[in-house]
């Protein structure tokens, strides 16, 4: 939902729904097409296959991109069981048969051991870097990849649907259908509430091997980053007539959206002068503040210490 407030003539933050088969970075190139700014960059991978919300940091607010990249995160995850990939999703081929797959309650037991603090493998088929290199090439191209653990938090884990379908390896791909040959797989719906830094393909590959039959995500929707929700994304098409027709304002987040849980303070008239040329406020508060002036607009974020405010970001200076 745009805000009611005036925006930032500098930009601001897009909800963009990214569609199925559009990488994050195609999705920026399609945003910075569409409203004609060069300066566009998305806060926080969605991949390929997923779809849903997508953050996207339009001029200078850019600058406020690594807020929204530890804001917690919430998706809707398939997860098939039974079914064990290389890339933990619909992106590999299995390399082996189907196992048996579990019963619902298996399933439902296991769920409560993975909320919470946990420490979670990331995928070989991810973007991070492993000796200079993104660690999904080194996988595309055979070699294996070590990656360390890391700790995630995990906030709410939740069935919310479940079915049947029929699968088996023909020629190499994994087949769906019915019948006789075809192995039962128990394929779950999981509502996931979660930190930043969590891999969900590396969450459904890590509750199958807790029940023993394996699993891989079968597809993805990211319903919520912050702020940012599914039922309020723009899609593409709309930033295209937003922009035609002069209202590309109207989608916008102000670019103080995404520090709206830090604590706030109103500088006065010499004070913004000084803040604007980069330079410290004599203050009390420690942490991390966002400043306004007299008129509500933003000016930045300071960092309070030792009994001053050192500007961290001048958003409009003097």
């Amino acid at each position: 939902m745009a805000r009611d407030r005036q925006m930032s003539p500098h930009g601001g933050f897009l909800n963009v729904f990214k569609p199925i088969g559009a990488s994050s970075t195609q999705a920026v190139g399609r945003v910075r097409r569409a409203v004609g700014v060069r300066r566009v960059g998305h806060c926080g991978t969605l991949d390929p296959l997923a779809w849903g919300v997508l953050p996207v940091a339009v001029g200078r607010a850019t600058r406020l991109s690594s807020f929204v990249l530890e804001m917690p995160k919430s998706y809707v995850a398939a997860v098939l069981f039974g079914v064990e990939t290389p890339s933990h999703d619909m992106e590999t081929q299995p390399t082996a048969e189907p196992r048996t797959s579990p019963e619902l309650k298996s399933v439902e037991q296991v769920l409560p051991a993975f909320v919470g603090e946990i420490e979670q493998h990331p995928p070989a088929y991810s973007a991070l870097h492993v000796d200079g290199v993104r660690a999904y090439r080194s996988a595309r191209a055979g070699r294996r990849v070590e990656l360390p653990p890391r700790q995630v938090h995990i906030r709410a884990l939740n069935l919310v649907a479940a079915g049947r379908i029929g699968v088996r390896m023909a020629d190499g791909r994994l087949r769906f259908g019915s019948g006789s040959g075809w192995h039962d797989a128990l394929l779950a719906g999981i509502q996931v509430e979660c930190s930043s830094g969590t891999y969900i393909r590396a969450l459904a590959r890590d509750l199958g091997a807790m029940i023993g039959c394996g699993a891989t995500l079968f597809g993805l929707i990211r319903t919520r980053v912050g702020p940012f929700t599914l039922r309020s994304a723009t899609e593409m098409w709309q930033l295209s007539v937003a922009t035609r027709d002069g209202f590309l304002n109207t989608l916008l987040y102000a670019p103080d959206t995404v520090v709206e849980h830090l604590p706030s303070a109103v500088l006065s008239a010499r004070d913004r002068i000084d803040f604007g040329h980069g330079r410290p406020l004599p203050r009390m508060a420690d942490g991390l503040h966002r400043l306004y002036d007299g008129h509500g607009s933003f000016l930045g974020l300071a960092n309070g210490q030792d009994g001053s405010w050192s500007p961290r970001i001048v958003w409009n200076p003097a």
